[in-house]
């Protein structure tokens, strides 16, 4: 790729970057990374979706023939830190990946009572006050979802540039949905506030104030307290999905799930990896997903 520059030669403007991979599903298979990169890209996905960042390309080491059709993988993970040159300048549009840098990750959570009251729990809250959170959960939901109702919008959320490496295929995200319809359901739709007493499990994905250190739920109250996002937001809540999936170490099933080429295979998988609930529903979510399914793609 030629730079686009107005020097005369790139190499006499020099313009260094630190970033973390957020994207590693290049869809042209070059090994390509998307990069969001410190000091340029603001780090709230609602100001920069993860579907504007540009693609970065990596160096590879001469041991790989650099031509093309005989490449290499380059092994860089979500969530690596990485360095590199923009190859045209300050109009820092060609971002080129020489290494990544070593980091240590460390989660910070508060712990989490399961013995109080949606009301009564600061687990709950919205975190911090910021410029972005100050609005309600259904303004943040209307600015970046779209649908008659919170099924159709999490039907659709799946198959937007939100994801990872593009959007998901209509029976995977079917899959999804159907699990979710079982999880949440109150009032005939999906609920991000739904709270199944005594245990304290929350959200559409009923996610568990007890299970793990931290538990889901508390990383759920981090995500949206980092991200300046409401918990009780479905848009949030969406978004912590595609985070599990894509960007924490657990084994989630994100590889069996892009695997799947059918409602009955891709709800199967979100049941068994994802949300590992107790045995006897598997009728009743995939009869939800298939439902959602023949709604939305009729």
């Amino acid at each position: 790729m030629i730079p686009s520059t107005d020097i005369e030669y790139y190499g006499d403007e020099t313009r260094w970057f630190i970033g973390n991979v957020v994207d590693i599903n290049d869809p042209l298979h070059l090994g390509r990374v998307r990069v969001r990169i410190y000091g340029i890209h603001s780090p709230d996905t609602v100001d920069i979706p993860l579907g504007t960042l540009p693609w970065a390309q990596v160096v590879s080491p001469t041991t790989e023939g650099g031509s093309s059709g005989i490449g290499a993988n380059t092994g860089l993970k979500p969530m690596a830190q990485v360095y590199g040159v923009f190859l045209d300048g300050k109009n820092s549009q060609l971002p080129l990946v020489l290494g990544s840098i070593p980091k240590y990750e460390s989660v910070i959570v508060k712990p989490i009572e399961s013995d109080v009251t949606m009301s009564d729990n600061p687990a709950y809250t919205d975190g911090p006050i910021t410029s972005k959170n100050k609005l309600p959960a259904s303004e943040v939901d209307k600015n970046n979802l779209r649908g008659t109702n919170n099924m159709e919008r999490a039907y659709n959320f799946f198959l937007s540039n939100e994801i990872p490496g593009g959007p998901l295929k209509p029976c995977q995200a079917a899959g999804i949905v159907g699990n979710l319809i079982v999880e949440s359901t109150q009032n005939g739709d999906i609920s991000p506030t739904a709270l199944n007493n005594p245990e304290g499990s929350y959200g559409i994905a009923q996610w568990n104030p007890n299970a793990g250190k931290p538990s889901r739920l508390s990383q759920l109250r981090e995500f949206a307290s980092v991200n300046n996002l409401p918990v009780d937001s479905l848009y949030t809540q969406l978004r912590f999905i595609v985070y599990e999936l894509f960007v924490v170490p657990e084994n989630f099933g994100m590889a069996k799930l892009l695997a799947a080429e059918d409602v009955e295979t891709a709800c199967s998988v979100f049941e068994k990896y994802y949300e590992k609930p107790a045995l006897g529903t598997s009728a009743k979510r995939l009869s939800s997903a298939r439902e959602i399914y023949s709604k939305m793609e009729s």
